[in-house]
């Protein structure tokens, strides 16, 4: 029998979006063929938004590119909900 641990305790919260990394080449493939999907995805959203992708390429930290994205989102809101 083969015992497996957690690697979290029960309840906790992990901060962020992991995506796990595959080992062997087709599951980095798969990982590959995923992003490649999402990047038009998000490059619509951010045109729709008026987002400046330019000055979100200075931001390290996921949480300001995160806000900065919120933000857009909001701002459209208030616009379409006032027009």
């Amino acid at each position: 029998m083969m015992r497996t641990e957690r690697r979290m305790p029960p309840g906790a919260r992990r901060r962020g979006f992991v995506v796990p990394v595959p080992h062997t080449r087709s599951g980095q493939k798969h990982v590959q063929t995923y992003i490649q999907t999402l990047r038009p995805m998000v490059a619509d959203i951010a045109a729709t938004l008026l987002v400046d992708r330019a000055a979100l390429t200075e931001l390290d930290d996921p949480d300001e590119i995160g806000a900065a994205y919120l933000g857009a989102f909001l701002d459209d809101l208030e616009r379409r909900l006032a027009g």
